[in-house]
């Protein structure tokens, strides 16, 4: 019977939730004595190949929750970000991380009618996987709610972000640099919660430090390239 009461939160939930690809950004302080990039840059959403991949698959086609090698596990499954696509969500939270790190003057995302300069890239991967946990799921089913139910509890899981070509222009469609690809792998023990939506969560979290690592090298690389 415990475990009918482990899955009904889950199927409930499944029909209403969706998922949005962002973070808190109002801790994000810039060194004010590192000046920014002198170019208004329009952040284009990226070109989305992550059904290319084989490793990717398995978000476009399952649940949130699933039996992946044996173990229930949660996923950032492609269906619970309905509100927007992956790439549009992805970029614009990066041109919103940008604009808080100083990175250029300023940042938009897709307004190029107020730029003079435009990033591209591709998302070739946004994967999170961790176990479920059912610590938390017991929990929930005593009437703890939040904190109470999933206090202290991790489990193991990977998160996967992986941008490429991700290239700078003038307007004119110049080509001003060309930064290559960009990849951070993250394996370590992530904190649950009842109904398995963590894997958002955590995906989430672990962009804000993606993107923090991705602007240091966009300026280290613009170092030395000369702006109109």
């Amino acid at each position: 019977m415990r475990k009918i009461l482990f899955f009904i939160p889950l199927v409930f939930w499944g029909c209403t939730i969706s998922q949005k690809i962002t973070y808190k950004t109002d801790d994000l302080v810039a060194d004010k004595s590192v000046k920014p990039i002198p170019a208004v840059v329009d952040v284009r959403a990226f070109t989305d190949n992550r059904d290319s991949f084989e490793a990717n698959s398995v978000l476009f086609s399952n649940p949130h929750q699933m039996r992946l090698d044996g173990k229930q596990v949660c996923i950032n499954s492609e269906k619970h970000y309905k509100k927007d696509t992956v790439v549009n969500q992805f970029s614009r939270i990066l041109a919103e991380h940008f604009n808080k790190a100083r990175l250029f003057e300023m940042s938009l995302y897709n307004r190029s009618e107020y730029s003079n300069y435009y990033l591209t890239g591709t998302l070739n991967s946004f994967y999170a996987q961790q176990e479920f946990s059912s610590g938390a799921a017991v929990g929930a089913s005593f009437g703890l709610i939040g904190a109470l139910a999933t206090s202290g509890i991790k489990t193991p899981g990977k998160i996967v972000i992986d941008v490429s070509d991700l290239k700078l222009f003038k307007k004119d469609g110049t080509l001003v640099k060309d930064f290559g690809s960009f990849y951070k792998e993250y394996v370590d023990e992530f904190k649950v919660d009842a109904y398995c939506w963590c894997a958002f969560w955590n995906a989430n979290l672990m962009l804000k430090d993606f993107n923090t690592f991705l602007i240091e090298k966009i300026r280290n690389d613009m170092e030395g390239v000369a702006l109109e």
